[in-house]
């Protein structure tokens, strides 16, 4: 797996008030994990109501990785999974511009 690196202002995958999710196919695209520990970061300014959720592919689904991959505030967390497949849902903005947000997935 590659390091993902994001600047979340620079992305054309979100909506006008900065929601949407981010995966391979996005831009800029969330690599693929190839199992194991990772660790995922977030760094910046959330606005009022920003949520991070980063997912992994389970069957057919995207389900949350854990409560600790879940962020609404600056930090992060080591999480481990078995899958390839992930993507970060980005939700709760209002489009205000009070966002400024870095994000950082990599093996751990």
């Amino acid at each position: 797996m590659d390091v993902t690196n994001i600047n979340l202002a620079s992305s054309s995958s979100l909506n006008s008030d900065g929601n949407g999710t981010l995966n391979a196919a996005s831009t800029p695209p969330l690599a693929n994990l190839n199992g194991g520990d990772y660790c995922f970061l977030a760094s910046g300014t959330f606005g009022s109501g920003r949520t991070l959720t980063l997912q992994h592919k389970v069957g057919d689904a995207f389900v949350t990785i854990g409560s600790d991959t879940v962020l609404t505030a600056p930090g992060g967390c080591v999480f481990t999974s078995s899958q390839s497949e992930i993507q970060l849902v980005i939700s709760g903005g209002s489009g205000d511009g009070s966002d400024n947000l870095y994000v950082a997935i990599a093996p751990f």
